[in-house]
């Protein structure tokens, strides 16, 4: 039985906990504005993990073509399980899915920015195959409508 399915505007409230329990507070209405662009857009997805007909874990991945290799490139954007039934199980599930996405859409990498003081993403990130990649840089903007 598989418990991971395409996001809908039903699980904005579950997905809105889920990214709390991550430190991202948001209002409900900026959630399902977000899910409104995204949802219309064959380049990004959100996949939502149903246990008992609760939402205990999302994923928000983004295809991006590359320039210089023949594939293409996923970017996971957010993985989380609920704190309340973290099993590493459904975040392998929820990983493996996405690395089946990717196969799917020709991508021969996927990457992933996880924060240096989220130890346990860190770990298992690892534990699923992946490397470290240095340099990663940002730049805050200030948006102003």
């Amino acid at each position: 039985m598989v418990n991971i399915r395409k996001a809908t505007y039903r699980d904005a409230p579950g997905i809105k906990a889920l990214l709390q329990g991550m430190g991202y507070p948001m209002r409900i209405s900026q959630l399902v504005s977000q899910l409104d662009i995204l949802f219309n857009k064959e380049d990004h997805e959100v996949f939502v993990y149903e246990l008992h007909k609760e939402i205990v874990g999302f994923v928000f991945i983004h295809y991006l073509p590359q320039l210089t290799f023949e594939g293409n490139l996923l970017l996971i954007s957010y993985l989380t399980v609920d704190e309340s039934s973290k099993h590493a199980t459904i975040a392998r599930e929820l990983e493996q899915y996405v690395a089946a996405q990717a196969k799917n859409k020709k991508c021969e990498t996927i990457q992933v920015h996880s924060m240096d003081w989220r130890e346990p993403s860190y770990e298992f990130y690892v534990q699923q195959g992946y490397q470290e990649y240095p340099r990663y840089f940002i730049k805050k903007l200030i948006y102003v409508e």
